[in-house]
């Protein structure tokens, strides 16, 4: 599931930090890391190291403006930018949203023409993908270029709705890269990016229908005769009802014999994709969760099942719980669940408007699940380039730290895709790890990405006087925690602060 260093190895570190052993990468910085181990430790011991550290504040209350718009932009969106705090207050956090919720009217030049100009391959077609072959370098390419645009996009993109709900089902419907090379920038554009905010079962049968997931989960092989269960069993599993939610093995035996011939290949255009072929097809009658279909339909009666799973009152509610894990709290309740499920099925699984059900409920800007989740390597990372309005020219350091954290864009192996909930990464080697980068940048040892002027002039050269209301400000707005406040106080250089300030447990809260 995830890679995280073990309590011993996380404190091993008396004169460096050093990465993951598989990277053989040993990061050394000037000012040395022992002065600064009494700090770390405290970090440490602030984060409480607990699963359920995140999910009850003291008291039931309501959110302060300066608290609901620090919120809605750590759980909408990868933290705010310099600026984004003080615009979302001038346009007050429900129109924001609204604006979110309505990405293609959203002008995103800046994100748009830098992955235009660096990540050329996003636009290359599944035939031309295909000529790739097994090029080692130009596959490489094809990889580094996915993974810098999806930093990117998050990093610098104003349409951070989109940006959240894409990593969201980036994960739901994963696929492995190393898997499906030639497949998965395709997949990312012409599936997860297009249909994140149309109707769920128009983005389950793209996700069916697409060569990244045929050939991830094996249905391009099934056959009659030598029926492949894997496809069948995750879609019903992960996709759609749940696992262990209302369906039988037979279930999935049945479901995996009516996408028999569900494969992909070169098509009559001389494009590679999609391709139903009559002759792997099992033509048998079949039932899937009290669907019935007598065979004949081919290619039709896949498609059909797939709608009535996608619509199915479990789906909606396995739906609706996950999202609500993603954007609200790791435990949310029955009762929230209920609703969202209520507003998926009433729209027949629009995802704007389940998307817009969870921003507008009172459990959204809830006292209780204020800064209640813990970021995930890929969240923190991002946060810290957007919070220090970084300048980013490459990308490949930032992806070996990911890799160190045990989150690379997509290289989960597993069909799970990478859990949401704190306890898949509340250890104490996350915050070694996740220090390791604050420090890096601020000190300008992160190879390929600078702290950006904006950040530099507020608040790395502010007067003593002003700095540790700069950091807060800029930093770890809205946060009320004193003995993170004090630790700054207590810290003399004003790079050191920052970093122990984007280190802290006060910041990997959202």
């Amino acid at each position: 599931m995830t890679r995280r260093a073990s309590g011993d190895e996380a404190l091993m570190f008396p004169t460096s930090i050093r990465a993951d052993s598989s990277t053989q990468r040993v990061a050394t910085f000037s000012l040395g890391i022992a002065r600064w181990a009494p700090s770390l430790f405290s970090l440490v011991a602030l984060l409480g190291l607990a699963p359920g550290a995140f999910s009850d504040p003291p008291a039931v209350r309501r959110l302060t403006e300066k608290e609901a718009t620090s919120h809605v932009l750590n759980r909408l969106a990868f933290g705010p930018r310099p600026g984004d705090v003080a615009y979302v207050s001038s346009l007050g956090w429900k129109n924001w949203v609204d604006e979110q919720l309505r990405p293609e009217a959203i002008n995103d030049y800046l994100a748009d023409s830098t992955i235009r100009k660096q990540c050329p391959s996003l636009a290359l077609s599944l035939a031309e993908l295909q000529q790739i072959g097994t090029d080692e370098k130009r596959v490489a390419k094809l990889k580094d270029e996915l993974v810098a645009s999806t930093i990117w996009r998050a990093a610098y993109g104003r349409r951070q709705l989109q940006e959240a709900v894409v990593d969201f089902w980036r994960n739901h419907f994963n696929v492995y890269f190393d898997k499906v090379p030639l497949l998965a920038s395709h997949y990312e554009t012409h599936v997860l990016r297009k249909h994140a905010f149309g109707k769920f079962e128009d983005l389950l049968l793209a996700t069916a229908r697409h060569p990244a997931m045929l050939v991830y989960l094996d249905n391009h092989v099934s056959r009659v005769g030598r029926l492949n269960e894997n496809y069948a069993r995750e879609l019903m599993e992960l996709h759609t009802v749940g696992v262990d939610n209302g369906y039988t093995q037979q279930d999935v035996v049945e479901l995996a014999r009516v996408l028999t011939g569900w494969t992909c290949g070169k098509r009559g255009d001389g494009e590679y994709g999609f391709v139903f072929r009559s002759e792997m097809h099992d033509s048998g009658s079949a039932s899937v969760m009290g669907l019935h279909v007598d065979g004949a339909g081919g290619e039709a009666d896949g498609e059909r099942t797939i709608r009535h799973l996608a619509n199915h009152p479990n789906t909606a509610r396995f739906i609706s719980r996950k999202l609500c894990v993603r954007f609200i709290d790791d435990h949310p309740s029955d009762a929230l669940v209920e609703r969202i499920a209520e507003t998926f099925l009433a729209t027949g699984g629009d995802l704007r408007e389940v998307y817009r059900a969870i921003a507008n409920s009172p459990e959204f800007l809830g006292a209780r699940h204020y800064r209640s989740k813990f970021k995930t390597p890929f969240e923190f990372v991002v946060s810290v380039l957007r919070t220090t309005g970084a300048e980013i020219e490459s990308t490949e350091r930032l992806a070996k730290e990911l890799e160190i954290m045990g989150q690379p864009v997509y290289g989960c192996l597993e069909p799970t895709g990478y859990y949401d909930e704190a306890e898949a990464w509340l250890d104490p080697g996350v915050m070694v790890y996740r220090w390791n980068v604050a420090i890096a940048l601020v000190l300008g040892n992160l190879d390929g990405v600078k702290v950006g002027n904006e950040f530099t002039e507020e608040v790395l050269q502010a007067t003593q006087e002003t700095r540790t209301k700069k950091i807060l400000e800029h930093v770890l707005p809205a946060v009320s925690d004193t003995a993170t406040k004090k630790l700054l106080l207590d810290t003399g250089d004003i790079r050191e602060m920052v970093a122990l300030a984007l280190g802290s447990a006060a910041y990997q809260q959202q």
